[in-house]
């Protein structure tokens, strides 16, 4: 009996630690800019806000990489990208992205109700 109340116990523990882990990364609508030679991440939401990129150890580069090449040939079109990431406040209002992977390209304004709406579920 107490046996299987410590494994039960352990189970829900493990489950608990892989919840948490898999709700780390967000989705983030968003745009690349490139500002001072280096190419920042900047929110649907938050235009103003302006965030060094860092990728993941485990990121998709290849996804992250395609995401670039658009970006870098756009020549001026207006696109965003919906990644998978996190926001870290590093302090003095300055924040980081740490990219994961890039999930969908569109062109277009970058309007964070746009992007729900237009955002494929099943996806």
């Amino acid at each position: 009996m107490l046996k299987s109340l410590l494994t039960g116990l352990f189970f829900i523990y493990f489950l608990a630690g892989n919840a948490y882990a898999e709700d780390y990364n967000d989705i983030f609508w968003g745009m690349l800019k490139k500002e001072n030679q280096e190419i920042v991440f900047v929110r649907c939401d938050s235009p103003s806000l302006k965030m060094k990129i860092v990728r993941t150890a485990d990121a998709n580069q290849e996804n992250i990489e395609k995401a670039y090449q658009t970006f870098n040939q756009s020549k001026g079109q207006s696109m965003y990208f919906a990644f998978i990431g996190n926001v870290k406040d590093t302090g003095n209002g300055n924040y980081v992205f740490n990219m994961y992977d890039v999930m969908e390209t569109k062109t277009g304004r970058c309007n964070l109700t746009d992007a729900l709406n237009n955002w494929n579920v099943s996806q």
